[in-house]
């Protein structure tokens, strides 16, 4: 190649390369300029770690704590992130509207800005001061002057509003920030009694007034609300009603691993039909005023607690299935895609069966019968019975090898529309819809049965 081709073609490289280099340079800069010209701040709203608010005499201090915030002054709570996001979303995209730059003294006491009404400092890895003089000549619009600039700045007033509003509107309006799982015990203490349930291995045990299964759904449904239950005052007084028998009640909950106990009284006024309600709670100032959700600890139940499943069986896991209605009996083995009983010689569609104990994994005992004996429930002996077995190979260990069985249940006499039963192994009486009993007689259909 001609030597002075190459050497042109260098140094075509080389300015295209620095060209390159001074654009990336430059670019970030000239889009950084063009905010601070439209923005009166800019900043990354994830990078502030404090926030003081200054008006007046009184000044609102707040601080990231971990993934919150917390206000130290005038008063120590948590803080609400909301109320902080809208803040700071605020203050980072304010227009501006108009800037006069290099104002004369008079100028600037003519804003307002030689003794600022409001002033908010946001500190992170930068100090960013915003300062608020008076009302603008326009409507909604005000004069603000930045850290590091004398221009005064016309800008929309919506920041005035969020920063200018009370101590109690930084606070967290959500009386906790735990959920249920974080929570291993709880007791409800009322006058006619307690109620106390502890959470092991990751399932909840009832274990007062009964000794019982709880369901995990219904607790969550229990404890959820209570926790986040919404402050809709703080500083308030205790009704003249709770000092009557049976007008308070307390929960106190456990967090997970252990702790001081979260302790929430919750006091009923004489108005049954009150929107809210008084709860007393130490770590948010004493006696607040909370959504009426929180009287539903005088009217929860061990009963409306309680796991009303049979059992659970997973299909894949289940070899064999006893069905007994009636005097007769079918004891089915799965075939290949199919299920057969052995006497009869009688095949029945997988989706049948599958069906069948879809049907036993959702039933849910609409009541318990803790004062029925099995005689007078029609379940001595039972009119039906469904057992889920699994077979083990000979290959397994001896002790091991053959049916074991997974759940079931016994049905009885009819209880109105529904009947009585039992889950397999338990001698406590429920009453079930009637599905579960009206599959089971359906196996004797013979256009169930698969060809």
């Amino acid at each position: 190649m001609n030597p002075r081709a190459t050497l042109a073609l260098f140094l075509i490289t080389l300015l295209a390369v620095g060209g390159l280099f001074y654009l990336r340079k430059i670019l970030p800069d000239t889009r950084e300029a063009a905010e601070q010209r439209r923005y009166a701040l800019v900043f990354d709203q994830e990078d502030i770690e404090e926030i003081d608010i200054v008006r007046g005499s009184e000044t609102v201090s707040l601080r990231r704590e971990g993934d919150g915030w917390r206000m130290i002054a005038p008063l120590e709570d948590r803080a609400s992130p909301e109320a902080i996001d809208r803040l700071l979303s605020a203050a980072r995209f304010l227009d501006v509207r108009d800037r006069r730059s290099s104002p004369d003294e008079s100028a600037v006491a003519e804003a307002g800005l030689a003794s600022p009404r409001l002033r908010i400092d946001l500190r992170g890895d930068e100090t960013h001061r915003f300062e608020i003089g008076g009302n603008g000549a326009l409507p909604e619009e005000i004069f603000a002057r930045t850290s590091g600039s004398d221009d005064i700045l016309r800008v929309s007033d919506t920041i005035v509003e969020l920063a200018t509003a009370t101590p109690d509107s930084f606070r967290d309006p959500r009386l906790t920030s735990a959920v249920a799982d974080d929570i291993e015990k709880f007791t409800v203490r009322r006058a006619d009694g307690e109620m106390t349930l502890r959470r092991e291995r990751g399932r909840w045990i009832i274990d007062k007034p009964v000794t019982a299964a709880a369901d995990g759904r219904a607790v969550r449904a229990f404890l959820e609300p209570l926790l986040g239950l919404r402050i809709v005052k703080f500083q308030a007084a205790a009704p003249e009603a709770a000092g009557l028998p049976g007008q308070t009640a307390t929960i106190s909950m456990t967090p997970l691993g252990g702790g001081e106990a979260l302790n929430v009284e919750v006091m009923r006024g004489a108005d049954e039909n009150a929107e809210t309600v008084v709860a007393r709670f130490a770590p948010r100032g004493g006696l607040l005023e909370v959504d009426a959700m929180a009287k539903q600890v005088f009217d929860i139940s061990p009963e409306a607690l309680r796991d009303r499943s049979l059992g659970y069986v997973e299909p894949d896991a289940v070899d064999r299935i006893t069905v007994e209605s009636g005097g007769r009996s079918l004891n089915l083995q799965r075939e290949g895609e199919s299920w057969i009983d052995r006497a009869s010689s009688r095949k029945f569609d997988t989706a049948q069966v599958e069906g069948l104990i879809n049907l036993f994994n959702e039933a849910r005992a609409t009541s318990f019968q803790p004062g029925l004996t099995a005689e007078n429930a029609g379940l001595a002996p039972p009119s039906q019975k469904l057992v889920f077995s699994a077979w083990l190979s000979e290959n397994t260990a001896e002790d091991a090898a053959g049916g074991h069985s997974i759940a079931g249940v016994e049905l009885g006499g009819a209880a109105g529309n529904d009947v009585y039963a039992r889950a397999s192994g338990t001698e406590e009486i429920v009453i079930l819809p009637p599905d579960l009993a009206r599959a089971m007689d359906n196996f004797w259909n013979g256009d169930q049965a698969a060809p």
